[in-house]
């Protein structure tokens, strides 16, 4: 699998649309952010990182860990990756991946998602970055609706009917490990926060300034004894690194921003 540690040059690896965008002051000031919150924010326990090892080899050995949920999560095939294209929408790929990934841990039916709908409709079909958590409380307030609405890869508008969004309130997020204190630019979790999380079996998407990209971590990692890292969940298609999956370790492992949705609604289709 495709290993990004601190060694590896950004140009090998940005052979998609990134996408995260700087910080606009006027537009968000210091201190001042507004938005629909329908979920509140929860304290959870901690992982210790001396039970790191054990967990992740337990996971493993189980094959209980998103990533292996991912493998069969298209009716014992394995769901296949998102891709932005010539769009710089990956913070809402990130949270669409991850709800994704919640329908499949949750024994909920396949449905590919439109992570377009979300973007376009934030952004007005402009291509503009944004912010994992921009996204997570559209998908919070509004839901994302499935492909047949609103096809993956189209940025116009106009496929916001009201069928469409009826069809994406069925799939809302309705509960989240999020830092509800901050604005969507700078809502944070510790590097043991993330850990904890998805050794909990909870994606996280996860904002990454040294690669202006947002992608889904799906899974703890030893990289090596007492080292661990994160396996993420690319935008890219199925052809970039292991099916659309990688390693980050080191210093690239820890994400400057981070949202992690965990209950979706239940959608059988």
């Amino acid at each position: 699998m495709l290993v990004i540690d601190d060694s590896t040059k950004l140009e090998s690896i940005c052979n998609g649309f990134r996408g995260l965008a700087p910080r606009d002051t006027n537009k968000f000031p210091a201190g001042v952010y507004s938005s629909t919150k329908p979920y509140d924010a929860v304290e959870f326990p901690l992982v210790k990182e001396s039970d790191y090892e054990v967990l992740i080899k337990e996971g493993v050995k189980e094959k209980s860990f998103l990533n292996h949920i991912r493998d069969i999560g298209d009716d014992g095939k394995q769901i296949p990756s998102l891709v932005q294209g010539g769009y710089g929408y990956c913070w809402s790929h990130s949270t669409v991946h991850a709800v994704t990934l919640i329908r499949a841990r949750d024994n909920q039916p396949y449905i590919p998602l439109s992570a377009f709908a979300v973007a376009a409709t934030i952004k007005n079909g402009r291509n503009e970055g944004g912010w994992s958590a921009l996204s997570l409380d559209f998908i919070a307030a509004k839901g994302i609706p499935s492909q047949k609405f609103w096809p993956q890869g189209n940025a116009n508008v106009r496929n916001g009917t009201k069928e469409c969004w009826d069809d994406a309130a069925k799939n809302r997020v309705t509960e989240s490990w999020v830092d509800m204190a901050a604005p969507v630019y700078k809502r944070k979790l510790t590097f043991q926060q993330v850990m904890t999380l998805l050794l909990n079996r909870i994606p996280v998407a996860c904002d990454f300034m040294w690669w202006g990209h947002a992608v889904c971590a799906v899974a703890p990692v030893i990289v090596e004894k007492g080292s661990y890292g994160l396996m993420i969940w690319n935008s890219w298609g199925d052809d970039w690194g292991d099916k659309g999956m990688a390693i980050l370790r080191g210093e690239r492992a820890i994400p400057d921003n981070a949202v992690a949705p965990r209950v979706v609604m239940a959608n059988n289709g």
